[in-house]
């Protein structure tokens, strides 16, 4: 392959890669969740231990039962690198039953699941809902594609973690939630109330947990959420910045097409940042393709943004391929036949013309 045909092929697999939804870390000071979940770390682990104070040292981890892998494996690892901390003592001291759930495993898989960078990692201290959680994991985590979240079981299973009283488990379910396809998402919304939702956006030490509480609380229909949605919504199209994907999302879900047409405005806004119009972009395609009825008035609010704005062209591409639309092709020809037009948005344009709209 030609270093001239190379190029472009990087650039669209760069670009779709910045297209996929980002998780947010899931920490009081960070921004963004975490990339695998919990879930992920225990299915793609080679050994799952319990695990309590060494003897010889209590500061020390020593394996107390293997629930996955095996004893071979387990003593081929390398040694439990991670000190006891306070907090996890005191557990100790007041319950010497108590064990600590550790994995070790690949800190990345590839696609097709080979694991490298192989390490430690402690999950949580165990408890009897952490206990249930896990005996169920590993029936229902069988099924699942390991990193793969385009799946309704796993996100029903995670569903039922939502607000559970165990923070830990919450918070994984609200990543879990977070990371799933936006269409398999909306079945659940109405499960949690208004007011547990807003609990989570109205707490800053819950920062990096917003932007999935936005997209459940858009899925919610009552007056007090409706209302809500529709303010932050208007706010968020003018000022555009953080969270606007996700308050146009939900701005669709609460006003239908009257939200899509005032997204239309605001991506012919001269004004507005490249950003946030792939923002509002993201947001319209994620829509569209959960509802296949908006799909038809949103192809025609991208058909106005081509001509006002070519440099959202590959966003839009990316957006609506799946879609089986073909009111878009046109356009795009004419922008391939374009000398101005970048290699990689021709490329991808191509593909696009080439498969008629049939590849996912």
């Amino acid at each position: 392959m030609s270093l001239e045909i190379r190029k472009p092929i990087a650039a669209v697999m760069c670009i779709l890669a910045l297209a996929t939804p980002r998780a947010l870390h899931a920490c009081a000071v960070c921004t963004e969740l975490p990339e695998a979940s919990i879930t992920d770390q225990i299915l793609a682990a080679e050994v799952v231990v319990f695990a309590g104070p060494a003897s010889e040292n209590p500061f020390e981890y020593s394996p107390q039962h293997v629930i996955k892998g095996s004893e071979q494996k387990l003593h081929n690892a390398p040694r439990i690198p991670f000190l006891i901390d306070s907090v996890t003592r005191r557990a100790f001291r007041a319950d010497p039953t108590t064990t600590v759930l550790l994995t070790y495993g690949p800190e990345i898989n590839d696609k097709t699941g080979r694991g490298f960078s192989r390490a430690w990692r402690r999950v949580f201290v165990m408890n009897p809902d952490r206990s249930a959680f896990l005996e169920r994991l590993q029936t229902d985590g069988r099924l699942w594609d390991l990193g793969k979240t385009e799946n309704a079981a796993r996100v029903s299973f995670f569903a039922d973690y939502l607000w559970h009283p165990d923070q830990a488990l919450h918070d994984s379910a609200l990543v879990e939630i977070g990371r799933a396809n936006y269409a398999l998402v909306r079945p659940i919304g109405d499960r949690f109330s208004t007011g547990q939702i807003l609990e989570e956006l109205n707490d800053l030490n819950r920062f990096a947990y917003w932007p999935v509480a936005i997209r459940l609380l858009g899925l919610k229909t009552d007056p007090q959420a409706r209302s809500i949605v529709r303010s932050r919504f208007a706010k968020s199209l003018k000022s555009g910045g953080l969270h606007s994907h996700e308050w146009a999302l939900a701005g669709i879900e609460a006003e239908g097409v009257s939200a899509i047409n005032a997204i239309g405005l605001a991506l012919n806004d001269g004004r507005k940042t490249q950003d946030d119009k792939k923002a509002l972009v993201r947001a319209l395609s994620e829509a569209g393709s959960s509802q296949n009825q908006l799909q038809g008035v949103i192809v025609r609010v991208f058909e106005d943004v081509l001509d006002s704005d070519p440099e959202l062209t590959l966003q839009i591409a990316i957006a609506t391929r799946s879609w089986g639309e073909t009111a878009l092709y046109q356009k795009f020809e004419a922008l391939v036949a374009l000398e101005e037009t970048d290699p990689a948005t021709q490329f991808f344009l191509n593909m696009v013309l080439q498969d008629d709209g049939t590849s996912e």
